[in-house]
């Protein structure tokens, strides 16, 4: 959707309140019923959904709750896109998912960022290869996007399966990822991430 003409400090203050909520609520492991109540309650907030409405129509309201803020939430929390700095706290970045993919001596390529799903490419000085990442219900996504890759590229792309504190992954499912992978020749790694305090917050 089209971004909203908010003034700067209403955006920063909304955003600071939705996504300090959200980590309360941990809200990756909310159903989607429960985050739809969440919206509402949002919405009906005399500080975020009656802020919002004193600037623009009721849905265009609800849409900016649901469709902006909480879908860059996951982004942020990745450091990727421009509300990373409302997040109170966010994962360590690119290096560690290019680590698990493909060892330590490769890093990130700057400027090679991108989304859906997380991308990068990643290097070691001589090879450069495409890496994708995401939680395990994402593995069919990323599964798609890595085998284009495998058609598109000569060398061997990669996936890293990731989780975090409070979500673990069946060693049934873990290993059929695994088999999966293999049979599309594709590297795959899982990772279990922990959160760090963002460095760049502003709140």
């Amino acid at each position: 959707m089209a971004r909203l003409q908010l003034p700067d400090e209403t955006r920063k203050q909304l955003l600071l309140r939705i996504y300090k909520q959200a980590e309360e609520l941990r809200w990756d492991f909310l159903t989607n019923p429960q985050r739809t109540e969440y919206y509402r309650q949002w919405y009906s907030d005399p500080r975020i959904g009656v802020v919002l409405t004193s600037f623009v129509g009721d849905k265009a309201a609800m849409d900016w709750i649901k469709d902006v803020a909480m879908k860059e939430y996951g982004r942020a929390k990745e450091g990727i896109g421009q509300y990373v700095p409302y997040v109170t706290r966010r994962f360590r970045g690119t290096d560690e998912i290019v680590r698990a993919a493909c060892g330590n001596s490769w890093s990130a390529v700057p400027g090679t960022l991108d989304i859906k799903p997380n991308n990068i490419l990643a290097s070691d000085g001589s090879e450069t290869r495409y890496v994708c990442w995401g939680r395990p219900a994402q593995f069919r996504d990323l599964a798609w996007a890595a085998l284009n890759q495998a058609v598109d590229r000569k060398s061997r792309p990669a996936i890293v399966v990731t989780t975090q504190d409070g979500e673990t992954l069946s060693s049934a499912d873990e290993a059929r990822q695994h088999a999966i992978a293999a049979h599309c020749g594709i590297d795959l790694a899982h990772l279990h991430r922990t959160m760090i305090e963002n460095p760049d917050y502003v709140g």
